[in-house]
């Protein structure tokens, strides 16, 4: 991963950590660029980059012209506690337990609930994912995660959504791993491809055999010991 994408991902998560700290609270403006990129020792083009993951995430909002705000959004800030767990030392085989956990449950749902607009989205971002992939962009984690997360919003379900923020933790994690091994690449998007077919015909028993699949090929990949 190019270093300037490591410093963006590494203030994201400080930015983080100050909400999770208490320091500012949902619908509170956050300082000016000046200030926090001095506070985080980063430069404005790597704070600006920050911003925009964790708008992606939905942890942030920008106003035009106003400034950045903490989301007021219920689902994303119902729980502080998600959000602390991203900031502890927790293991990547932690993380992927957890995924393993819901993820494949929340693409059964989302064939069942998910509107044509929605499937088409999903498609449309696993698409995009293909291309960013292929061509070794290191927007590779924020494609990533607007895929898994894509599903997630269709299960029509608060709780799996607000695990999202958690859960691309491990997808940033892992994207700095698959990026050294062209063969996980494959794997994954071999993988995507299966859950795509299976959300587009609205298949649930599939889209969820399909994620369990591409998880366990995952840990396999990134050799976490499943038990």
């Amino acid at each position: 991963m190019p270093a300037n994408n490591v410093l963006s991902v590494r203030a994201a998560d400080q930015i983080t950590e100050m909400l999770t700290q208490g320091r500012f609270q949902p619908g509170d403006k956050l300082p000016g660029e000046p200030e926090l990129s001095r506070e985080l020792g980063v430069s404005r083009t790597t704070l600006r980059e920050a911003i925009r993951v964790l708008t992606t995430r939905g942890i942030l909002e920008v106003r035009r012209g106003v400034g950045t705000f903490v989301t007021r959004s219920e689902h994303i800030h119902a729980d502080y506690e998600l959000l602390k767990i991203q900031n502890t030392r927790v293991s990547l085989k932690d993380l992927y337990e957890m995924r393993l956990m819901f993820e494949p449950q929340a693409a059964y749902y989302a064939c069942l609930r998910a509107t044509d607009e929605e499937i088409d989205t999903i498609i449309r971002h696993g698409q995009e994912l293909e291309a960013i992939v292929l061509a070794r962009d290191p927007r590779w984690d924020e494609y990533e995660q607007k895929f898994h997360n894509s599903i997630a919003a269709a299960a029509h379900n608060q709780f799996i959504t607000g695990l999202f923020p958690t859960f691309n933790r491990a997808i940033r994690q892992g994207v700095i791993l698959a990026n050294e091994s062209p063969q996980i690449a494959e794997h994954t998007l071999a993988d995507h491809r299966r859950i795509m077919e299976y959300l587009r015909d609205r298949n649930p028993v599939g889209a969820r055999a399909a994620m369990h699949l591409h998880m366990l090929n995952t840990m396999r990949d990134f050799q976490i010991e499943i038990d």
